[in-house]
């Protein structure tokens, strides 16, 4: 057995130590930009941090280019970026479009004794951000922040159909329609087919699609806005959501919808109601 590289051991440890380092650095100089709350000169951020102005003008040229930071050309002061305000948006969005979410999932729950789920649309991907779980021994558990593809799950389709039609087109090219179950819609035409026909009826079902034995009927919701920002859905076994049960759930599920985008602000016309 050979010997362990010992300064290879110990030039790893000084890489790993100088980037912790930066990062909090760089934590550091975001943090002193909240607090200021205003335009700031390098001089105030160097001493606000107790960095090198060195450092701390490499560390905002880098915050500048991911959009973290940007500076005034005409007085060179620094102030937080566009990308730094809209996490702050995306999370306080998320906290209160699951607060507001929770009694709806728990009507649905109640109503069908199938699971909710809370789902939203990342990077062409389904994620799930919240759910209630039915009090049935057989029932559909996910894992909050899983993912799964979006052609494939109700919720996937859900949004995909009533976002723009460049949002769907973005997700056949760039994931493709990978095929999940035997049930699974591969075709690029049928997929957009059955875009229409969930645009039709309102809804979005995924019929064994994502896995097999498994059904969930989703809705879009609706944002601020207008536009899609997440999506309802009750899962559940195919012996138990079969034809005959789906139907009474789609009212249901199209109301609870309805009632969270207008709870959300939202200006439009309730999909529930078409």
């Amino acid at each position: 057995m050979g010997r362990s590289n010992g300064a290879g051991t110990i030039e790893h440890t000084r890489r790993e130590r100088t980037g912790v380092q930066s990062v909090e650095r760089t934590l550091d100089i975001l943090e002193a930009l909240v607090e200021v709350g205003s335009e700031v000169g390098l001089v105030d951020v160097s001493q606000a941090v107790a960095l090198p102005l060195a450092t701390v003008h490499r560390l905002l040229g880098t915050l500048i280019r991911r959009g973290y930071v940007k500076q005034n050309r005409d007085n060179r002061k620094y102030s937080l970026g566009f990308r730094a305000l809209q996490m702050g948006n995306d999370m306080r969005l998320g906290f209160s479009l699951r607060l507001e979410a929770r009694p709806f999932l728990r009507r649905l729950v109640q109503r069908s004794g199938e699971s909710a789920n809370l789902a939203v649309l990342d990077d062409g991907e389904v994620v799930y951000i919240d759910q209630a779980q039915s009090s049935r021994i057989l029932r559909m558990f996910t894992q909050l922040g899983s993912r799964v593809p979006a052609h494939s799950s109700a919720s996937g389709k859900a949004m995909l159909a009533y976002s723009s039609p460049d949002v769907a087109e973005d997700v056949v090219r760039r994931y493709g329609l990978h095929r999940q179950t035997p049930h699974t819609i591969t075709d690029p035409a049928e997929f957009h087919r059955e875009l229409e026909r969930i645009r039709a009826r309102g809804y979005a079902l995924d019929d064994q699609e994502q896995e097999e034995g498994v059904r969930c009927v989703a809705v879009p919701v609706r944002g601020g806005g207008g536009d899609v920002i997440a999506s309802l859905s009750v899962s559940g076994p195919a012996s138990r959501l079969g034809d005959a049960q789906v139907q009474p759930l789609v009212d249901d599920i199209l109301e609870c919808g309805d009632k969270l985008s207008m709870r959300l602000g939202s200006p439009r016309e309730p999909v529930g109601s078409r």
